[in-house]
């Protein structure tokens, strides 16, 4: 029995999720559009079939012995099978929204499949390591004054090695009051040192967060744990008191800041500006606060939309302004911006190891993209993207380098 199951996605079904549910035409209008349909054929893909299936699951109820769903009885398949199925539907979509755009609708499947996980998760089915390190997240705020000193040593030497690279005067402050911009990483150095360096030119009046962008939760569904990870950033903004909140080339964690926290935290964020480094750096561009040395990359790229920060945010025009200032062979995919393919590692999949292989699969659509471009770099705007097209880069042999915009202009300024 799928009681948990049952029980929770009920409750989550709201009446824009049940409008949804209800004027799906089955048209097929999404199947072509999703990048896992195009390569398996499998129904199980096609997004109106996803929002079918929670669709009769919720309409309908355990039989009289307890052991068949009814919709289910005349071709009986039990319980498991069903199981398998819901799982396979649920996790083998990366929530790019890509069909939604296609929809003659707007149906938003991806809103579906949100409310499917959590729901599935609560029978302990699914990638439950995503939900664990979303736990992490959470977890970090209660334990940050443990972790405090150890953080501040590591960004230390990380400060000093920057003086003896980039320029003596540079500084990595933290934890700053009254500074204008709290600047949200990613774990590692890669996501801090691009940003360190612009901020450094552009004589931005900084500090480094003590937390992380990311946000697992979002993935699964849980937005009572999204709200409380992303609640512990928004809590150090207002005790710093900083201007703005710029979050890093991570798709999702911009996502939520620019399309959840109005709804999650209402006044508490009002007069705090939230932005991604891309829109910033490339507004320094266009200030005049940051010089770029023109034409310094002559190399074939091309430019992989994030479905997040471009499809779902609708940041497309920044990341290529800032590409075109330092590079001279800009090659467009086919299609780009909003028709743009998936990469195949969104939706949660790249922290799931198990999901690899559903991952290199699904990429075979970006795949080809990318070789039509002829291109030999491949430049993005969100990590877990980097991660995929690296991936994708050693699995098909493209012989490709995976840049980030940022990385670009760090690289290109002149100082």
């Amino acid at each position: 029995m799928l009681t948990k199951f049952f029980e929770t996605v009920r409750q989550r079904i709201n009446r824009p999720l049940q409008y949804y549910e209800d004027i799906c035409v089955r048209c097929g209008a999404c199947a072509d559009a999703c990048h896992f349909y195009a390569v398996s054929g499998d129904p199980i893909h096609i997004p109106a079939y996803r929002i079918m299936l929670i669709k009769k699951l919720i309409q309908s109820s355990p039989s009289g012995n307890g052991t068949f769903l009814d919709w289910y009885r005349e071709s009986r398949q039990t319980d498991e099978r069903t199981a398998a199925e819901l799982e396979r539907a649920l996790w083998e979509c990366t929530g790019c929204r890509r069909c939604a755009v296609y929809c003659p609708f707007d149906i938003d499947a991806a809103l579906i499949v949100s409310a499917g996980r959590y729901s599935l998760l609560q029978e302990g089915i699914g990638p439950e390591m995503v939900a664990e390190i979303g736990n992490a997240e959470v977890s970090k705020g209660e334990i940050i004054d443990v972790i405090k000193d150890f953080y501040l040593e590591q960004v230390e030497v990380l400060e000093k090695q920057l003086q003896e690279e980039f320029a003596p005067g540079l500084r990595i402050p933290v934890d700053k009051e009254g500074a204008r911009v709290l600047y949200i990483p990613l774990v590692g150095e890669h996501a801090t040192v691009p940003m360190t360096k612009i901020f450094h030119a552009a004589e931005e009046d900084w500090t480094l967060s003590m937390f992380t962008a990311t946000n697992h939760s979002f993935f699964v569904g849980d937005t009572a744990k999204a709200k409380q990870a992303a609640h512990w950033i928004i809590q150090e903004a207002r005790r710093l008191g900083v201007q703005a909140i710029v979050y890093p080339e991570c798709g999702h964690a911009t996502r939520t800041a620019l399309q959840y926290f109005d709804a999650w935290f209402g006044d508490e964020i009002a007069d705090i500006e939230r932005v991604n480094v891309v829109q910033l750096v490339a507004s320094y561009l266009a200030e005049g606060k940051i010089q770029v040395q023109s034409g310094m990359f002559n190399t074939p790229l091309t430019y992989h939309d994030p479905c997040n920060l471009g499809r779902n945010v609708g940041a497309f025009e920044e990341p290529r302004a800032l590409i075109r200032a330092v590079a001279t062979d800009l090659r467009e995919l086919t299609p780009t911006r909003e028709l743009n393919w998936c990469c195949g590692g969104g939706g949660g999949l790249i922290a799931e190891p198990e999901m690899k292989d559903v991952r290199m699969k699904a990429g075979q659509p970006k795949v080809e993209q990318i070789q039509q471009t002829g291109a030999q770099w491949v430049v993005t705007a969100c990590e877990n993207c980097k991660t995929q097209l690296g991936d994708l880069n050693e699995q098909y042999e493209l012989g490709v380098e995976i840049k980030g915009v940022v990385d670009l202009i760090a690289d290109a300024l002149v100082i």
